[in-house]
């Protein structure tokens, strides 16, 4: 049996307990545990067959992503969706949550990880690859626990968090089947978080065996993640600088898509007189040759140098076909951002989606919605110095963003962004976050903390309608699944 067959088998053999128990299964020993005898058994647990993290609704709620048939948004057809997407407080969704792919997904790894941090000791093998498995574990558990505090618990609040409940915390195995997980605080869960990243971070490789599994680089990308939605502005800043020191060891840079629009752009030129499809009759001929180009020829896989690590959204394929609001769409800058040319419609393909709406359509790119790009490092460090506020902080700031966006704009027709004032800057960071992480997880997670640190009320409209999102809304928090709640003692977070 390969790693990968096994690791499929005993996902499968944890999920099939999930049906009956959605705490009782978090530490099980998976059937066939005697199989792992050797530390290459125990490494193999680190990369899931198939890494996916359910979000689909979560960008709904954000405002990134709509549906390609308007009424039935409207008309609840897909009730989860529609409340989301239309801020509906009212709505029930714990009530039609049975189960929740994202939760079980979470806790099937969690298991996993645990099987290696409780067994890798007493594993058939050299010493540094027990040290490697045990700190690829850590980092990996806390990793998911941090979308399960950051999707079922309310947003981080120094001032609240350790009074607020959270999500079940186990750290190790469960020594039987009836034994039950305890429901810990938000501040709780981030301390264990952090806990497993400082045990892990020094002992990860410079260089994993491939994109899936963690590396330095991210170990230090994701404690400055960690630090930055706890406010810890300084030690965000450390960690980021950290991540960029040790990114040449791990091949980490920056992908400059301009290298791709340099080798394409003169080609169209030549052939069409322009180098992007246009929504005009006079170009209808030649629009699907030019997108054919940019969303087929335009290639960024999964061992890109830029990601830090790699993980799948709802599917493999996430986010395409997806449709991008608007909203996000309208912050790029159409004649430069090559991330809007290389990977969204020139025009809806759907006249029944919302108008002003466009698809994700890139075949080419894989957009790692799940996973962290190094495009993130850049983006913490602006938002770091921004918030600091002093002339040479918001200079810093600004550079930050100016080496991520010569890197995503066509060179020259880039507009560098200028400003001396901290909450502009702050802004200009927002934006830019926006526009780079888009249908990621990065913007329901963002939108709660905004929300809850500066008490934003969020504002658009839809086919006529005004709705608004409080910064106190339940719809910020998931509801726990209808199974957890009946096979354990969690007390609900949501509705």
């Amino acid at each position: 049996m390969t790693i990968r067959q096994y690791i499929s088998s005993t996902v499968a053999v944890v999920a099939l307990a999930m049906t009956t128990s959605c705490d009782s299964y978090l530490d099980v020993e998976p059937k066939g545990r005697t199989q792992l005898e050797s530390t290459e058994d125990y490494l193999g647990l680190i990369e899931e067959y198939s890494p996916t993290y359910d979000h689909a609704y979560s960008q709904n709620i954000c405002n990134e992503a709509s549906w390609y048939k308007t009424e039935e948004l409207k008309n609840y057809t897909y009730p989860l969706r529609s409340a989301g997407f239309l801020w509906d407080d009212s709505y029930d969704r714990a009530a039609i949550t049975v189960n929740d792919n994202l939760y079980n997904s979470c806790y099937n790894r969690i298991t996993n990880y645990n099987v290696i941090v409780s067994n890798i000791d007493k594993a058939k093998g050299p010493e540094e690859e027990k040290v490697l498995a045990m700190a690829q574990a850590k980092i990996m558990r806390a990793y998911n626990y941090f979308f399960l505090i950051n999707t079922y618990a309310k947003p981080y609040d120094p001032a609240t968090a350790d009074q607020t409940n959270g999500v079940i915390v186990r750290e190790k195995m469960f020594e039987s089947i009836e034994e039950k997980g305890v429901q810990q605080s938000v501040g709780y869960t981030y301390r264990f978080i952090q806990q497993d990243i400082d045990d892990a971070v020094e002992n990860l490789p410079h260089i994993a065996l491939n994109s899936f599994r963690p590396d330095k680089t991210f170990g230090y990308a994701f404690k400055a993640k960690v630090h930055l939605f706890k406010r810890e502005i300084d030690e965000c800043i450390a960690a980021c600088l950290a991540a960029l020191e040790e990114a040449p060891a791990g091949k980490h840079e920056l992908w400059d898509m301009n290298v791709e629009y340099n080798r394409y752009a003169p080609q169209l030129i030549m052939a069409y007189r322009t180098d992007r499809a246009i929504d005009s009759p006079e170009y209808m001929g030649v629009n699907d040759a030019i997108e054919n180009i940019w969303k087929n020829g335009v290639q960024k896989n999964y061992d890109s140098s830029e990601n830090l690590l790699y993980q799948f959204g709802s599917t493999y394929t996430d986010p395409f076909p997806m449709y991008l609001t608007s909203a996000v769409i309208d912050l790029f800058d159409h004649e430069a951002d090559l991330r809007e040319l290389y990977c969204i419609r020139y025009r809806r393909l759907h006249e029944t989606a919302p108008e002003g709406d466009r698809e994700f359509a890139s075949m080419g790119i894989r957009w790692n919605p799940s996973g962290m790009r190094m495009s993130e490092i850049y983006l913490m460090l602006a938002e770091c110095y921004a918030r600091k506020g002093s002339a040479d902080d918001i200079a810093k700031a600004m550079n930050y963003l100016d080496i991520l966006r010569s890197h995503r704009n066509i060179t020259a027709r880039y507009k560098r962004l200028t400003t001396t004032d901290k909450d502009e800057a702050l802004r200009f960071v927002r934006e830019e976050r926006k526009r780079e992480l888009f249908l990621t997880y990065n913007g329901f997670f963002d939108l709660r903390r905004f929300c809850t640190e500066f008490n934003e009320t969020q504002t658009k409209v839809f086919d006529g309608q005004t709705y608004t999102l409080a910064p106190n809304s339940t719809l910020l928090t998931f509801p726990f699944p209808l199974k957890a709640m009946q096979t354990s003692d969690l007390k609900q977070n949501s509705k």
